[in-house]
């Protein structure tokens, strides 16, 4: 059975490089940008709540990937360190955006 992208995502199966530069960096990127034209609120809570999904599956394939890498450990390390903190600082941000409704 063909795995579908986010299952691919998720286990790690993209490698290192791809899964931290292409699928973390970039769409990480491309996000802060649509993130500065969005003018709804609630818009800008679901579009939160979707980025931060993707940032748990994100971070469990970086991980994954890491620990399969050949290459030196330390491009591992912080590649599982860098992407931790992003994560982290998504959930806070929704915590955040989440008491400043109520």
């Amino acid at each position: 059975m063909k795995k579908g992208f986010f299952k691919k995502l998720l286990e790690g199966d993209f490698g290192l490089a791809k899964t931290y530069w292409l699928y973390g960096a970039l769409v990480g990127f491309i996000s802060s940008l649509v993130i500065d034209f969005i003018e709804s609120t609630q818009f800008l809570m679901i579009f939160s709540v979707i980025y931060t999904i993707y940032r748990i599956v994100l971070t469990t394939g970086v991980w994954r990937a890491g620990d399969r890498y050949e290459g030196s450990k330390i491009w591992a390390i912080l590649a599982k360190i860098a992407s931790t903190f992003g994560t982290i600082f998504m959930i806070i941000v929704l915590i955040l955006m989440v008491i400043s409704l109520v």
